[in-house]
């Protein structure tokens, strides 16, 4: 039986469509390989998020997110996994697949969506 593997662009769409995506500018720390590195997230939702990096990562990296949702909120961080990782203007576009949905910092990424209007 010939068994089709998802691409990691194939499992970004249907996360994307998983989840309803909420387009923010909101300031991301990512730490990978031992290395914090500065971002900018461009989208967030219950189950990952897009940014833009000056850093490219390997597909399928493990990361740690820390993401500054408001003044309301405490820094959050969530695990996750690179899903996507596209060269773009002086950087990269990464995807990002949170891997512990259940977590104090989801909680806080699940209210600041709704209070901001994504689904």
């Amino acid at each position: 039986m010939d068994e089709h593997k998802l691409t990691s662009a194939e499992i970004a769409d249907a996360e994307r469509r998983r989840y309803g995506r909420l387009d923010v500018t909101l300031p991301v720390t990512i730490r990978y390989r031992g290395r914090l590195i500065p971002a900018t997230a461009l989208n967030l939702s219950c189950g990952g998020m897009m940014l833009d990096s000056e850093s490219a990562f390997e597909e399928s990296g493990r990361v740690e997110v820390i993401l500054d949702l408001s003044s309301i909120e405490r820094d959050v961080t969530l695990r996750g996994e690179v899903v996507r990782s596209e060269s773009a203007h002086a950087g990269a576009r990464v995807g990002i697949r949170f891997t512990n949905l259940f977590t104090i910092g989801h909680d806080a990424v699940s209210r600041y969506l709704r209070r901001n209007g994504s689904q």
